[in-house]
């Protein structure tokens, strides 16, 4: 699945509101940066504890996720493209094969809710989030 990703710079909470407003959606999820602390993580600062870590809401029946990003977006960067697979195998070849010729943005990691998330810039200058559905073991 493809997901459009927007991306904002500590207004995404305005952005939900206005787009709400412009098109038929319904109440979004939202998911703040302070509600998210992971085991060893420092405290978010100040400013980013009610920022938007994710975002969803249904635009004219396609879902699309929102965040807030502490590095302001550049024109053009502000939307990306998120596609989700079943495994960390699948995610991890289909970002080798976006990288060919292209720029890391967000290295593999293994996050609290996938084995593999990574973000790249391919060759033709689309923004892509590779995401695995697969959970961590825990």
């Amino acid at each position: 699945m493809i997901t459009p990703y927007l991306t904002f710079n500590g207004n995404c909470r305005d952005a939900l509101d206005f787009y709400r407003a412009v098109f038929p959606c319904g109440e979004p999820k939202i998911l703040p940066y302070g509600d998210y602390m992971p085991e060893g993580s420092r405290t978010p600062p100040e400013l980013l504890r009610t920022w938007v870590m994710h975002g969803e809401m249904a635009v004219c029946g396609t879902n699309v996720w929102f965040a807030d990003e502490a590095a302001p977006p550049a024109i053009g960067d502000s939307v990306k493209l998120s596609v989700t697979v079943p495994t960390g195998k699948e995610a991890s070849a289909i970002y080798a094969s976006l990288c060919e010729g292209g720029r890391v943005t967000l290295p593999p990691t293994g996050t609290f809710y996938s084995v593999f998330h990574a973000a790249v810039t391919d060759k033709f200058g689309v923004n892509w989030n590779v995401v695995a559905e697969e959970a961590p073991q825990r």
